[in-house]
């Protein structure tokens, strides 16, 4: 039993299908939807001959509509049906009489909250980002915004003031592939896109063009992407969310396209290092990490002096 809990949704299957009913109940009608979804469930070994993972994913397609105001009566009335007649408790009778009795307790309230008017109809959203922005090879522009957010001096290479100074500035990325970190596999049509692409390494005061680019000046990271990673490993790519949103709070422009020396088989579970634009807290901020691989990556290419010391 995939279970840490009494509760409704305290099951591995109903955390596992969430985002399938999201996914569904976004994409398709009310009734379309349920015939996906029993499909979909079938094929991936769920039936009523497994009382309790029947259970998990019935109670929690039930749990699922009648809070987004879509319960319709045959849904309801199956897991009420299922509630009245002790499906799936012999499971939790091995679990022990206390165990048991809390069970019973939530199901009795999940069976109250069924039968309660549901909410209003809500709009279904995936939390996802849906769609692709920016092309591959397109260089883009936008600006960095340090002057309210956090200073991170442990994640910094550099001090409060530098960072602070930093507001305005443009830098420039190029996008070299869509990322998908999530599919649905009942819609494949819903899918996570993020954005993986390389940080030019420079600071612009105004939006640069193409002709002050260099193909070769990416910046890098030093750090773990993968488990078995060495801890000093570089990676010249990075990944952000694919949500213009973000980028025309930032003042973007796209500058140009240029595909010279991109490469298309990047994974960017073992090649990208994760860089938000949409958290910024006192923890973490995209800023800070953009700035800090533009500095070391700039510090690393100076020409270092053959001795330490004057020799006249």
């Amino acid at each position: 039993m995939g279970a840490w809990g009494v509760g409704i949704t305290s099951n591995d299957a109903a955390q596992d299908l969430k985002k399938e009913f999201q996914a569904a109940f976004s994409y398709y009608d009310v009734e379309t939807a349920l015939v996906k979804i029993d499909a979909y469930v079938r094929a991936d070994g769920y039936d009523e001959s497994d009382e309790s993972d029947w259970c998990d994913y019935y109670y929690s397609l039930a749990n699922f509509m009648w809070k987004k105001g879509i319960l319709t009566d045959k849904v309801r009335d199956m897991a009420v049906h299922m509630i009245d007649t002790g499906f799936g408790l012999e499971i939790w009778a091995d679990e022990g009489e206390k165990t048991l009795n809390k069970r019973k307790k939530a199901l009795a309230e999940f069976r109250e909250m069924l039968l309660s008017p549901q909410p209003a109809k809500k709009k279904i959203k995936v939390d996802l980002f849906l769609n692709s922005v920016f092309d591959v090879g397109d260089y883009v522009a936008f600006q960095l915004q340090t002057k309210d957010k956090s200073y991170l001096a442990k994640e910094s290479s550099f001090d409060e003031e530098t960072f602070r100074s930093m507001d305005g500035k443009y830098v420039v990325i190029r996008k070299v592939q869509d990322h998908i970190s999530y599919r649905s596999r009942m819609v494949p049509e819903v899918a996570d896109h993020w954005i993986v692409y390389q940080l030019y390494s420079e600071f612009f005061d105004e939006i640069p063009d193409m002709s002050q680019l260099k193909n070769d000046n990416w910046a890098y990271k030093e750090g773990r992407i993968a488990y078995d990673d060495p801890p000093d490993k570089k990676s010249y790519y990075f990944y952000c969310e694919s949500a213009l949103f973000y980028f025309k709070k930032r003042g973007y422009k796209v500058i140009g396209n240029n595909k010279k020396g991109i490469d298309e088989n990047i994974n960017a579970n073992r090649m990208a290092h994760h860089n938000t634009l949409g958290i910024s807290s006192c923890h973490y901020n995209g800023d800070t990490y953009m700035i800090d691989s533009i500095l070391k990556t700039k510090a690393s290419k100076k020409p270092k002096r053959l001795f330490p010391f004057k020799l006249w």
